[in-house]
């Protein structure tokens, strides 16, 4: 599930607003407001995939199809004929991604609030945070699945200053590490803002390579 994830997520990104609500220390509960401004149906988000050093263009659609209480799901539409290595990883996913044509379309689905990020891609569909904006370095969210193993995302760096290009802005931006069990993958790293979200992925395979994309959120 984890293939899925990083294509979910360099298809994603999401512009909220600053932490409002507490919430609990568990690292899997999630406060804050449902109401975002940009989880609104019909939002559209757009990519600037990378492999290697190599722009591919995707064709890519990503729309909010619909939004339940800050459960948010997302309809992915993507050509990747072009690019062997996405495609291969694709491949490897449990669940049905394509449609009749061989193109993607699959919707994914993410918890959205104003305090961060969830997702729902493990093996039992458990609420894994993603980023928190008031994460500290050293923050890690743990999640252990049915079969015994942990996945774990880290926060590993966090910028005060306006020094992350996006666009034709510099943004601040924490940074998180996620382990990878997937054979041919090493990790994934994923980059956050507290006003506009995931704003870049990257996953760095064994063989030395990456694919990397800019996530660009509506009205960015």
């Amino acid at each position: 599930m984890k293939a899925v994830q990083f294509f979910a997520l360099i298809a994603f990104g999401f512009f909220f607003l600053a932490c409002d609500k507490e919430e609990s220390n568990d690292p899997n509960s999630l406060g804050g407001d449902v109401k975002t401004e940009i989880s609104n149906v019909g939002d559209e988000f757009g990519l600037g995939v990378k492999v290697g050093n190599e722009y591919v263009n995707l064709n890519d659609q990503i729309v909010v199809k619909s939004n339940n209480n800050g459960l948010v799901t997302l309809n992915v539409k993507g050509n990747v004929s072009s690019s062997p290595k996405i495609k291969q990883l694709l491949d490897k996913i449990p669940i049905v991604v394509y449609d009749n044509q061989g193109n993607v379309d699959v919707d994914v689905q993410f918890k959205v609030t104003t305090a961060g990020i969830q997702d729902f891609f493990n093996k039992d569909k458990k609420p894994h945070t993603l980023v928190k904006y008031d994460a500290k370095v050293g923050d890690q969210y743990k999640l252990t699945k049915s079969d015994g193993k942990t996945i774990t995302r880290t926060v590993t760096a966090r910028s005060d200053v306006d020094d992350f290009p996006y666009g034709f802005y510099y943004i601040k931006t924490m940074t998180l590490e996620q382990d990878s069990r997937i054979p041919g993958i090493q990790k994934f790293v994923y980059r956050a803002n507290h006003k506009f979200g995931i704003v870049y992925a990257e996953i760095f395979l064994e063989d030395g390579s990456k694919i990397s994309s800019y996530i660009y959120a509506p009205n960015y």
